[in-house]
């Protein structure tokens, strides 16, 4: 030690944390964010793996106050009830179809009417997100020309179509077309 240091001074020195070697890290709190980071996304993207996979085939289910029958047995679910089809085609990304959802399927008097005069069924595309869609529903979407989304159809249980209407464009025109294709069918309410 030199006279002209203090002890003070060599004290202070000898305390003072070194800094670490080049190319190391310090464990600590930034390994523990890492590892909780990790395992947070991780998580994250097996719940949106678990919804996706629990919400194909699910068409549309639980969408407004109107019942959907499944779409592939929506024409046996029709003979048996004497009414005609109504399919919504519909998908995820389309927005004039969630103001349908919102608007129309929500709607207590249009709901009551749609349930008691039709047997609607929802068909949701799936080609943007999934790439292609399962056959039956390009086979169905073939068969009625659906090229928009959203599109009503009204079929008979014959599967002969009735009435088609593309878009969305209010509740006072949905219930128009609702009522005029209903009239068109030329079936009995119910049974």
């Amino acid at each position: 030690m030199d006279r002209s240091e203090s002890p003070e001074a060599v004290s202070a020195v000898a305390t003072a944390p070194t800094p670490p070697a080049a190319g190391t890290t310090r464990a600590g709190s930034q390994s523990k964010i890492s590892s909780v980071l990790l395992l947070v996304l991780i998580a994250a993207a097996l719940f949106r793996i678990v919804t996706t996979v629990m919400d194909r085939g699910q068409e549309g289910t639980a969408v407004g106050l109107i019942r959907w029958t499944e779409a592939r047995s929506a024409a046996a679910a029709a003979r048996s009830a004497g009414k005609p089809i109504l399919y919504d085609f519909t998908a995820e990304w389309c927005g004039p179809c969630k103001m349908l959802d919102a608007d129309g399927w929500a709607d207590a008097k249009v709901a009551a009417f749609v349930n008691e005069s039709f047997v609607p069924a929802r068909v949701v595309d799936r080609a943007r997100e999934d790439g292609r869609n399962p056959s039956w529903i390009d086979d169905l979407q073939r068969r009625y020309g659906v090229n928009a989304f959203p599109t009503l159809v009204v079929a008979a249980p014959d599967g002969r179509q009735i009435a088609v209407a593309q878009g969305y464009s209010g509740k006072q025109k949905l219930t128009e077309f609702l009522e005029g294709a209903r009239g068109s069918a030329n079936l009995p309410v119910g049974r």
